[in-house]
């Protein structure tokens, strides 16, 4: 049995009948840890299975080894929420499109047919008169706020049952008019508004969608190293029942020997009972966090209705790394999705104060209207007739309106104005949020550093505690129950050790999440395929 191995997985005892332990006050974490994971490795398709199985062959299940990144990016690929996510900036997008066509130009064509009196033809018996028209054209909204016409009027106009025919029954007038608003809405203030609101809400669905990545990216980070956690439990666990089962054995046998009390064999069997119930607890939260992780991942083949053993490959971080929190804190606050959205919220409601603002103006107005005109008792004779004369038609107006005590758009420009004051105050606020959330983040790498070295040293004085329990256990100087506690604080010590590691890389990938960046070697472009 590997000398240092035993001191990282609870002094590893019985190799033909003798326990092995030593001490390794020289061991780093690193080496612990690289020791740990060869275990762990040549163990593969044990996870749970008592001693009694320990010699048969590895699980029939298939199995995938994955490293963090590979993880994340299966995540990426097949998770759930990501998918459902993804479609909202191609949404927004859309959106945007919609709001840029308002200045799309367009074709309009209305005819009407009409017959109603004449009163200015009727002196004896009522003349009436039949009307058609026809207009075709081309419409085009203009940036100014204003609209812009072209179109082909044809009229005909014929009296019925008068005492005389008109001369020009045949109108062909193409025309062109303009109208502009000189007040309200003078530069398409309100269309040119929508299409920067709709931007910044496309801007805020991006945002959204890389929060949602990073989120993901950071569950599978930490479901990742849990599952690195509760795999070496299972075997910590497993190691300590075996040792406390080879105490039972061997007191057993001491009891038949009449060296042994029967009060020595039953505390071992307690113990060792205990033991198996804790394992039981660590094999549980094992597959259970297994399936989490195949939740989030969705691959093909890991799935969480997969068989498939998910073995994390990842060599944990232990080493530790110097954090400024100050260019951190600034790193988030340029870096987040949270804060970059209430910006983008700000700026929204900037937007619509100034537009509820405008929006209190009166309307006014101006238009104009020119028709070269053709006249013909039919219609070939009045299109030839077209032409820029006296007798065109031409119209200019201008119109003017407001409301009375204009209280509607007075009452909308106050709420807008509350609701941007609200949004900045959000952004203050999330500024706040993200800066707690960093100082945490910085002050659980901080404290998981000095539980690594804390729990090492430890897990080395349990060692050798273990150790010495074990020799005067073994000459009689002692009963099992001194021994059976000592292995119980190594199995605690090795616990806390292995827990401290994993907790210092969940904070290191926390952090990340705290800078709104993504994990190395992880980029959004894979998240959008």
């Amino acid at each position: 049995m590997n000398k240092p191995f035993s001191a990282c997985l609870l002094a590893l005892f019985f190799v033909n009948m003798v326990f092995a332990a030593s001490g390794l006050a020289d061991e780093s974490p690193h080496d612990l840890l690289t020791q740990l994971r060869g275990h762990l490795d040549d163990s593969r398709g044990n996870v749970g299975q008592g001693e009694n199985n320990r010699a048969s062959a590895p699980s029939a299940s298939p199995a995938v080894r994955l490293s963090l990144v590979d993880a994340i990016r299966y995540s990426i690929e097949g998770n759930q929420d990501i998918q459902v996510v993804s479609y909202t900036p191609q949404q927004a997008r859309e959106e945007v499109v919609n709001a840029e066509s308002v200045y799309d130009p367009s074709v309009f064509a209305d005819s009407s047919y009409r017959r109603q009196p004449n009163l200015q033809s009727s002196v004896e018996n009522i003349v009436m008169e039949d009307t058609g028209v026809v207009q075709t054209g081309l419409r085009k909204p203009l940036p100014t706020g204003g609209s812009l016409s072209t179109y082909l009027e044809t009229r005909y106009e014929n009296l019925v049952d008068a005492e005389f025919s008109r001369t020009y029954r045949n109108i062909f007038a193409p025309t062109i008019e303009i109208r502009q608003p000189l007040l309200k809405n003078l530069g398409s203030q309100k269309e040119k508004t929508a299409i920067k609101i709709a931007n910044l809400q496309a801007n805020i669905s991006e945002e959204e969608f890389r929060q949602k990545v990073i989120e993901i990216a950071t569950k599978v980070s930490r479901a990742y190293w849990q599952l690195y956690l509760y795999r070496a439990l299972v075997k910590i666990d497993q190691e300590n029942l075996d040792m406390a089962e080879e105490v039972y054995r061997r007191e057993t046998v001491r009891l038949s020997q009449g060296i042994s009390q029967p009060l020595d064999v039953e505390r071992a069997r307690s113990n060792a009972q205990a033991r198996r119930s804790t394992l039981l607890q660590s094999q549980q939260r094992f597959q259970v966090v297994m399936d989490q992780l195949k939740l989030l991942l969705n691959s093909s083949n890991v799935t969480i209705d997969s068989k498939t053993e998910v073995i994390p490959v990842e060599e944990p971080h232990v080493e530790p790394i110097a954090v400024d929190e100050i260019k951190i804190i600034d790193s988030a606050l340029a870096g987040r999705p949270e804060i970059k959205k209430a910006a983008q919220e700000l700026k929204i409601r900037k937007a619509e104060e100034e537009l509820s603002a405008h929006q209190r103006l009166p309307n006014l107005d101006v238009f104009g209207r020119y028709s070269l005109s053709g006249y013909g008792k039919d219609f070939p004779e009045a299109v030839n007739g077209t032409n820029l004369n006296k007798d065109d038609a031409w119209a200019v107006g201008l119109s003017f309106e407001i409301p009375i005590g204009n209280n509607s758009a007075e009452s909308v420009y106050r709420k807008k104005l509350l609701g941007r004051k609200q949004a900045s105050a959000q952004v203050e606020r999330e500024r706040d949020q993200i800066k707690l959330d960093v100082k945490q983040v910085v002050l659980s790498i901080s404290y998981a550093n000095g539980e690594i070295d804390s729990n090492r040293l430890a897990m080395e004085a349990a060692e050798k505690v273990v150790t010495g329990e074990f020799a005067r256990f073994d000459i009689g100087q002692t009963t099992n129950e001194e021994l059976l506690r000592a292995q119980d604080l190594l199995a605690g010590t090795s616990r806390n050790f292995i827990r401290a590691v994993v907790d210092y890389n969940i904070a290191l990938a926390e952090l990340a999440r705290a800078q709104g960046a993504f994990p190395h070697g992880v980029s959004i472009t894979e998240a959008r395929r």
